[in-house]
């Protein structure tokens, strides 16, 4: 498997890709080198995050909602939410009522269309959205703290290049 160096220990995706040249040694497995380590890591990472947010009081769809619309100016369509976080209506409607009950966002009549709502921020949501954000992006950080900040940039380039590429692919289907 020429994606991991001799020298070091076989992480989780080596396993796998060593387990699948063995049972199809004329299948080409490189891809796995970075497809899989990409679902591996958003994996591992996805559930540990969580636990930060569950100690914060929130769930990862609520912290979804509540960042999106922080990162709007605190105000948008349940459509656009849906759109967005690319989850069905029926989940927005479920993470909504959620927050709502909570008191972290309320409905406002939609100005340009008087048939429709947009969903607003509440000033408790705000005033719980940075110690939220603090923890997590300290999470996230140390995460990567075996990095190098060299290493981190050419990562985050060669990640947005990948997501780019895909987001393209996806968008012409």
């Amino acid at each position: 498997m020429s994606d991991d160096a001799a020298d070091s220990p076989n992480d989780y995706i080596a396993d796998v890709r060593g387990q699948w040249e063995t049972i199809f040694p004329d299948l080409d497995t490189s891809m796995v080198a970075v497809m899989g380590r990409i679902a591996r890591i958003a994996q591992v990472v996805q559930v540990r995050s969580d636990e930060v947010l569950a100690a914060q009081g929130v769930t990862r769809g609520e912290f979804d909602v509540i960042s999106l619309l922080a990162r709007h100016g605190g105000t948008l369509s349940p459509t656009r939410v849906s759109t967005e976080l690319i989850i069905s209506g029926a989940g927005v409607t479920k993470r909504l009522k959620r927050l709502g009950s909570a008191g972290l966002v309320s409905r406002i009549p939609d100005p340009a269309d008087g048939r429709g709502s947009l969903v607003q921020l509440t000033d408790t949501a705000w005033d719980l959205l940075r110690p939220i954000l603090e923890s997590v992006l300290g999470f996230e950080n140390r995460l990567l703290a075996d990095l190098g900040l060299e290493s981190q940039e050419q990562l985050a380039g060669s990640l947005r290049e990948l997501l780019i590429s895909i987001e393209a692919d996806t968008a012409s289907s």
